[in-house]
């Protein structure tokens, strides 16, 4: 069933109604679900949008294909569906980890975009071993992250144009960026995204895309564009 999140008839009602909303996100060994990541990151791109991008009075309401409606005046109603890009086996491996294996400091792992699901034994053997791994040189975080957003940004495109999806006015897709690897300079890497988004098609289904990770969020519709994320709470 629809859920609404929030009403807000001026700008500073809408500062308001954000910064009461519960967006915890718990670990995922804690009972974490899609609809936690999903609230935090709409909570973070309602706070960060240029307020010339929004038109009030607004509802925002949680659904399903899509997950959130931003209605507004005029029939300025935006579609706007989420996604967390994060690898199946390093999502698993963050629940055991949750759960007491292995040491709390370890390396980051290399993964590639739709590896083979592993074994929960194999899983729990590399856990224990916490191998360093190859190194990352130069731009290859950067050149990584992209093809890794790309990746999931594709996922969404069928699923984004098949029946009983509704579409709205404008249609928008956030992805949140758990992508392991070493700092990213998202500036570098979005010059790296933004011609694989035009590749693969992305905007002839979703108007605008939002990537964020806990302080940064980038937005690709026509030259990309950086946005300093305001401080909320953030998911563990």
């Amino acid at each position: 069933m629809p859920d609404i999140i929030l009403r807000a008839n001026t700008l500073a009602e809408l500062k308001a109604r954000l910064a009461e909303l519960d967006i915890e996100v718990p670990a995922r060994s804690e009972g974490r679900k899609p609809c936690h990541a999903e609230r935090y990151g709409i909570a973070h791109l309602l706070a960060t949008l240029p307020a010339g991008r929004l038109s009030f009075p607004l509802t925002l309401t949680h659904r399903d294909r899509p997950d959130f409606l931003l209605a507004m005046p005029d029939g300025d109603d935006v579609g706007i569906e989420h996604t967390e890009a994060v690898p199946e086996n390093v999502a698993r491996a963050q629940f055991l980890r949750g759960r007491g294996l292995g040491p709390d400091v370890y390396f980051t792992p290399h993964v590639t975009p739709g590896e083979p699901r592993k074994t929960a034994a194999e899983l729990k053997r590399e856990i224990e071993a916490d191998a360093p791994g190859g190194a990352w040189v130069g731009d290859s975080p950067e050149r990584e992250w992209a093809a890794a957003i790309a990746h999931y940004v594709k996922e969404k495109l069928p699923k984004a144009t098949a029946e009983g999806f509704v579409r709205y006015r404008a249609n928008w897709l956030i992805v949140y960026d758990n992508w392991p690897l070493p700092t990213v300079s998202y500036a570098k890497a979005a010059t790296y995204l933004a011609p694989l988004l035009m590749e693969i098609g992305a905007f002839s289904v979703f108007d605008a895309i939002f990537v964020h990770d806990d302080s940064h969020m980038c937005e690709f519709r026509d030259a990309p564009a950086n946005h300093v994320l305001r401080p909320l709470q953030a998911p563990r």
